[in-house]
């Protein structure tokens, strides 16, 4: 179940980054580090994302050269997080929590994009995902599962356009996303899935 308020647009215009760093600064990290299960040493947070570790201090939350909501974006996950634990299967956006009330904007911003980047550029689509360690799903069209952080994985699909069809895409959760990540987050996640894929096009 949701912990944190549905969907805002506008949460990070309303709620800034120095609003969520007070409320990590003022957070015991020990018990962020035991709730998600993301390793905690030496005042430093490990976080695996993509396949990248990503040590972030606290209570500061440097060394990272992240944009502003992806930070926010990590910070929630540790102030709101849990475990994901084991999953069963995978949802559409729209399954999950609050996601029939936001699944418009969700497409508009992920799933679309998806399909207009890469409905002409398969080859490019499938090399991208294989840079971040994607493993190729069977079925149809192209798609690739990705590990977004360990227990947590994200199913990328696309079919190609041509002069009848237009391009059309699909992006699965795992169904413990709703554990680690509200709603909000979860769009922001593909976004930052989404812009990690364009830079490793080859």
């Amino acid at each position: 179940m949701e912990r944190t308020p549905p969907y805002n647009p506008n949460n990070l215009i309303e709620q800034p980054l120095t609003h969520y760093l007070a409320l990590f600064q003022a957070a015991d990290p020990a018990e962020m580090a035991e709730r998600t299960g993301v390793p905690f040493r030496d005042d430093r947070f490990t976080l695996t994302v993509l396949g990248e570790e990503k040590v972030v201090t606290w209570p500061d939350f440097a060394d990272e050269n992240w944009r502003d909501k992806d930070r926010v974006l990590f910070m929630r996950h540790l102030l709101e997080g849990e475990r994901p634990g084991a999953y069963t299967g995978f949802l559409t956006y729209a399954q999950m929590p609050w996601g029939e009330v936001y699944d418009r904007q969700f497409h508009a911003r992920c799933v679309n994009r998806l399909a207009g980047t890469y409905g002409s550029r398969v080859s490019v689509f499938a090399r991208a995902c294989e840079a971040l360690g994607g493993t190729r799903l069977s079925g149809s069209g192209i798609g690739y599962e990705l590990s977004f952080m360990p227990g947590l994985a994200l199913r990328f699909i696309l079919w190609e356009g041509d002069e009848e069809f237009p391009a059309a895409a699909q992006i699965l959760f795992s169904d413990n996303f709703p554990r680690a990540f509200s709603a909000e987050d979860r769009v922001i996640l593909c976004e930052y899935t989404l812009g990690k894929l364009r830079m490793h096009e080859k």
